[in-house]
């Protein structure tokens, strides 16, 4: 009966993408204390990209948007902490499933290529977020440039 169960419960999720989520800038702040949210969209940004994956190249791409986009709103010191964290919490062992790169698919994440087939399904899900549109449509051109190279 175990089994049953178990079997059930891998074929639900085998082919679903996990819900896109985000705690904007996971264990640092938002933004200063005068402006809570200032950079906030940059690392929402950056988890729809974690979210979708991809290969090693187009990670090193999201971090460096991240730090772009941090650079605008806070300056260059700023920003840089912020790379170098996402930087040393790429070469941790242990990560939560929902902060993985690729974290899109339940039964994998990490660095490839994404077929044709992954692309349009997370061009179909996009869709569905709830995201600002400046930041669908930032992403929306990555991954259509990535079906259509």
């Amino acid at each position: 009966m175990f089994i049953l169960i178990l079997s059930f419960l891998l074929n639900a999720s085998a082919g679903e993408l996990r819900p896109f989520v985000s705690d904007g800038c996971t264990m640092a702040p938002d933004g200063t204390p005068a402006r809570p949210g200032l950079w906030r969209s940059c690392c929402e940004e950056h988890d729809l990209r974690f979210w979708g994956g991809g290969t090693k190249a187009q990670r090193l791409q999201a971090d460096q948007a991240l730090r772009e986009c941090v650079e605008k709103k806070a300056g260059k010191k700023i920003a840089a902490l912020f790379y170098r964290g996402v930087q040393l919490g790429s070469s941790s062992p242990w990560k939560l499933p929902a902060k993985k790169w690729g974290n899109a698919w339940y039964e994998r994440a990490g660095y490839r290529n994404l077929s044709a087939q992954e692309l349009s399904e997370l061009l179909i899900e996009l869709d569905k977020l709830n995201i600002p549109t400046e930041q669908r449509n930032r992403y929306r051109v990555e991954l259509e440039q990535r079906l259509n190279p």
